[in-house]
């Protein structure tokens, strides 16, 4: 039989680790389209989408006040490893800053490929497949991050006299 409190504590660790895991895959691929965007590769290897990559990877949109997008996606999933890792053994009652920013970068990652995916449909008219990537990499953290303590944290957070 199994103790709820200890279930909790168990998914907990799972959605971490698993937010860990997507976001090592989120800095390899962030890396990649900045060392594109740097000049250190010559192109992109873009499977389904041809030269959808390159196309993305060069427009005005593949940077947003000067700086490039793949910076501050290195820098937001490097962020969420962080203190996915840091966090892992203590329930979430024991670290409610550190969900609530696990919680509010995954929510800004979303939000902002939701809006990179649209300027790339609609501005750009290509499609970059690890661009895509990246904003699935962001939609299945979305839910571990909230869910994972998240939203417990704020509660107890919120309810701290």
């Amino acid at each position: 039989m199994h103790d709820s409190t200890n279930r909790f504590q168990y998914d907990d660790k799972v959605a971490r680790l698993s937010i860990a895991g997507l976001s090592f895959v989120g800095i390899a691929d962030a890396l990649y389209m900045l060392a594109y965007d740097e000049g250190l590769i010559d192109s992109l290897i873009c499977p389904f989408f041809g030269q959808g990559c390159n196309i993305v990877g060069r427009s005005p949109h593949a940077k947003h006040f000067g700086v490039p997008n793949a910076a501050v996606g290195a820098l937001g999933y490097a962020a969420m490893a962080a203190l996915a890792i840091w966090s892992r053994e203590k329930p979430p009652q024991q670290r409610p800053v550190q969900s609530l920013g696990l919680s509010a970068i995954s929510l800004a990652a979303f939000v902002a490929s939701v809006f990179l995916t649209w300027e790339q449909a609609t501005k750009v008219k290509a499609w970059c497949f690890w661009c895509l990537l990246s904003a699935g990499l962001n939609l299945m953290i979305l839910p571990l991050a909230l869910l994972g303590g998240g939203w417990r944290s704020a509660r107890s957070f919120l309810h701290t006299p």
